[in-house]
């Protein structure tokens, strides 16, 4: 059996049509009959990301979803809720906590069965109130069943995620204007930040991660891309201070220095995730090299992302790629640990990283309408860093990058 043939298969498996257009009646539908198969009574979703997916809002509220029913309830509000959600107006009430939620279980006469929380986004607090309000139901989680949906993405979101895309080019053509010698790495990011700002984006990103923290995303120059900051796999930089570790500092950009530029954007709700690398004057050709490699591996990724690939396929050709121009010592290494990074790319989404993770043990196959961020890097030495990063549609025909930056080494 060819790949096509193995691909055409699985395809038809999946129960996947392609990139369909936005229906949020059809979204909510497509749940309720994932949480059939799964024998789930009802669905509890009371994170943010989640009440706008489904219902359009992210007013303080709680979404309960059932295979035949689903009411939002809004705590605080209900009238941006009326004016902003598609849930039609009898679908929505007011509330105060978890009584307003047995009212409405009551309403359906529903008083046990199996509650579907997502396990990994609430609170011990919440978790342990639930455990008293709804001591006859088993509680279990569903938060793959939402985001394995939320990963194939509709053509709505993909606009907003285009736009989120031009906006985050504005910030990189500003650093073509404004970027000199002796200037900080917390003056470019301001100048970038505010371009940004004046071209949409609001402001705001969202990680699935308790406890998280980056400032506005990460800019490093110098030595500093290879000063890791424990909570991102990634460059990070230094930030200014111990109490946020990650960003801009105020390290003076010297001449001939790589500069990693990574600082996403966000609009109506969606993110884009890019990286480019500069350099003030000439970079030394070991730089050059680097990144002309890199270049070439993200191509030939790019060239081979089509749906019903399998992921971990998709990271072993990447570093085949990087064996084949001798680079593969430099390929995903992180600063000056051995080890490599053992993903090359994530979902981008309602999240700035999401699923699908493309990692080396994931068994998983890239689908139709995901949209990811190819994410690679090279690293040499110390100062020896280069990155290039694209947010990536996947469609019938194969990988379009949506980020529009040019992808060349930027020389200022």
């Amino acid at each position: 059996m060819n790949r096509d043939t193995q691909r055409s298969m699985l395809s038809e498996q999946s129960g996947e049509e392609g990139i369909r257009p936005f229906d949020p009646n059809g979204r909510i539908a497509t749940f309720q009959r994932r949480l059939v198969a799964l024998g789930i009574d009802v669905a509890f979703l009371s994170y943010s990301k989640s009440t706008f997916y489904y219902a359009g809002t992210v007013q303080p509220s709680i979404f309960l979803v059932t295979p035949k029913e689903y009411h939002l309830i809004v705590f605080q509000g209900i009238e941006f809720t009326y004016r902003e959600s598609w849930i039609e107006g009898g679908r929505i009430s007011t509330g105060y906590g978890l009584a307003s939620v047995k009212e409405i279980l009551k309403r359906w006469s529903i008083d046990e069965g199996t509650l579907g929380i997502e396990a990994d986004i609430v609170t011990a607090h919440t978790y342990l109130k639930l455990l008293q309000v709804f001591e006859r139901f088993n509680i279990v989680d569903i938060s793959k069943l939402v985001l394995e949906q939320r990963a194939i993405k509709d053509q709505r979101e993909i606009a907003c995620m285009k736009r989120a895309c031009d906006i985050v080019h504005e910030g990189h053509r500003r650093i073509l204007h404004v970027l000199k010698e002796g200037m900080t790495e917390l003056e470019l990011s301001a100048e970038i930040e505010d371009a940004h700002r004046r071209a949409g984006h609001e402001g705001q990103y969202f990680i699935r991660q308790s406890d998280f923290f980056m400032g506005r995303g990460p800019l490093a120059s110098g030595e500093n891309l290879s000063k890791i900051s424990g909570k991102v796999q990634s460059i990070t930089g230094v930030g200014l201070s111990a109490s946020l570790p990650l960003g801009a500092s105020r390290k003076h950009i010297e001449r001939g220095e790589m500069i990693v530029v990574d600082i996403p954007t966000y609009c109506e709700g969606y993110h884009s995730d890019q990286s480019r690398t500069y350099v003030v004057g000439n970079a030394s050709e070991n730089c050059k090299n680097l990144y002309a490699g890199l270049k070439d591996i993200a191509d030939g990724i790019i060239s081979e992302l089509k749906p019903m690939v399998r992921i971990k396929e998709i990271y072993e050709m990447a570093f085949q790629f990087a064996a084949d121009i001798n680079m593969a010592q430099y390929f995903m290494k992180l600063g000056s640990e051995s080890r490599k990074l053992n993903f090359i790319g994530h979902g981008v989404g309602l999240e700035l990283n999401e699923p699908p993770i493309l990692s080396a043990n994931n068994d998983n196959y890239v689908k139709e309408g995901n949209v990811i961020a190819l994410e690679l890097l090279m690293w040499k030495s110390p100062a020896e860093v280069v990155k290039l990063e694209d947010t990536v549609l996947l469609t019938s025909q194969g990988a379009q990058i949506l980020t529009h930056t040019p992808r060349n080494l930027h020389k200022v």
